[in-house]
């Protein structure tokens, strides 16, 4: 027992010498072990074996073996480091360890990410769909969004991303006079190994009646500018292949799939929606002899959910992806319906949703250009009332990466 307490300890302060050599030193990472005769030195990532580095040479550095991974820096006669860099370089190094964990991968199967920062701009078609029944009648009303055109941009930095999009039709109005539809903000960690997102988004202000049971709207005015949704929300999934299948590759556009390669993901979510119909904005021929049962005022749900799916990449071309992603997902959720019939109906019970996207993807690691395409399905259901909410985007991405890591110019200068 006290032998693997000593086994512990000494691991632990492995650790924290090495985390202390590589925040000291600027561009090169010295990996220290306690075992003797296995100390190694290199310069990229962490801890790696002997027999994968390059022009290894051993020197005796008191009773610890040393191997010198042609750097610089180092000298078969003893230790020697750089000057001390600025603080942004060893925050940047930093960042580096950090992303070599959360983005280590088969370079046989992926490119890695090799640059610290992408930028994109995307156009896409926002689509809503809200299905309302009468569980009692059995008569429903559908109504969808116009499909408006959405302009927006997204900014990486390493694996940190921040994405910000609204409505062309907006663009220069004041803000109580916005469509609103569309208006979407994202922040989001992408990494091969957990891809994580807080997003919020605004939608159906603009939208039309397509279809109302035992009702002709052919030749009939059927917009309809009563209806708002606002959605807080935050997903997270992990991967478990993810050595081998990249997820950024796929919607993250800063690592480059090599060979086709799937995997099962794990993942949790929440979101907070919030609902309105407004009535009085229904078009004037439907207000005298529309079925109340099956509209409601507003409804506000909290749904907390867990979902297990699949998604898998296949690199048709050199530098081309088709990928596809499924996640159906079961959990609690607690809605507050508010209708003609219940002033207040607070409802506990499971909800099922389902996440869908898919993308086709051209990348050589330094330009990107693709469609994506994300939809989001939900339903709330009473006694006598049931909605189907739907909505998603067709996105015409085109970026680049830039500002190349150090460690991969060092590479290309060999």
């Amino acid at each position: 027992m006290y032998y693997s307490k000593y086994l512990l300890l000494r691991n632990l302060l492995a650790s924290l010498i090495f985390l202390f050599a590589y925040l000291i030193n600027s561009e090169d990472c010295y990996a220290f072990s306690l075992y003797p005769d296995t100390c190694a030195i290199q310069n990229q990532s962490v801890l790696d074996l002997p027999n994968r580095l390059p022009n290894q040479h051993e020197v005796e550095l008191t009773n610890y073996r040393v191997y010198d991974v042609s750097i610089d820096s180092i000298k078969t006669d003893g230790l020697q480091t750089k000057n001390k860099t600025s603080i942004f370089k060893k925050l940047s190094n930093g960042i580096d360890v950090i992303t070599d964990f959360f983005m280590g991968c088969d370079t046989n199967y992926v490119t890695p990410q090799l640059y610290e920062f992408t930028g994109e701009i995307e156009l896409s078609y926002w689509h809503d769909y809200y299905r309302m029944t009468s569980k009692s009648t059995r008569n429903s009303m559908t109504i969808q969004s116009g499909n408006p055109l959405i302009v927006g941009g997204y900014i990486y930095w390493s694996i940190f991303g921040y994405g910000h999009s609204v409505n062309v039709e907006d663009i220069g109005k004041p803000r109580g006079k916005t469509n609103g539809t569309g208006r979407r903000n994202s922040f989001s960690l992408n990494t091969s190994r957990v891809f994580a997102e807080v997003y919020t988004f605004n939608s159906g202000k603009s939208a039309k009646i397509t279809n109302i049971t035992d009702y002709d709207l052919k030749d009939k005015d059927n917009s309809f500018k009563g209806l708002n949704s606002k959605c807080i929300g935050l997903n997270a999934e992990y991967i478990f292949n993810h050595k081998k299948y990249s997820w950024p590759a796929a919607f993250g556009e800063n690592a480059v799939q090599r060979k086709s390669c799937g995997s099962w993901k794990l993942g949790i979510s929440y979101n907070h929606q919030k609902i309105t119909l407004n009535r009085d904005e229904l078009p004037d021929y439907l207000k005298p002899t529309i079925d109340t049962t099956m509209l409601f005022n507003r409804i506000d749900y909290k749904d907390y959910a867990i979902s297990f799916g699949y998604a898998y990449n296949w690199v048709f071309k050199k530098n081309c992806l088709l990928a596809l992603s499924v996640s159906p997902s079961i959990g609690y959720r607690k809605s507050n319906i508010t209708t003609e019939a219940h002033t207040n109906s607070i409802l506990r019970n499971l909800s099922t949703d389902l996440v869908t996207r898919a993308s086709l993807f051209w990348n050589n690691t330094k330009y990107f250009t693709g469609l994506v395409f994300e939809m989001h399905t939900y339903s709330y259901r009473e006694r006598n009332f049931g909605l189907t909410n739907s909505y998603g985007t067709l996105k015409l991405i085109m970026g680049l990466n830039f500002l190349k890591k150090s460690r991969y110019k060092q590479l290309d200068n060999k």
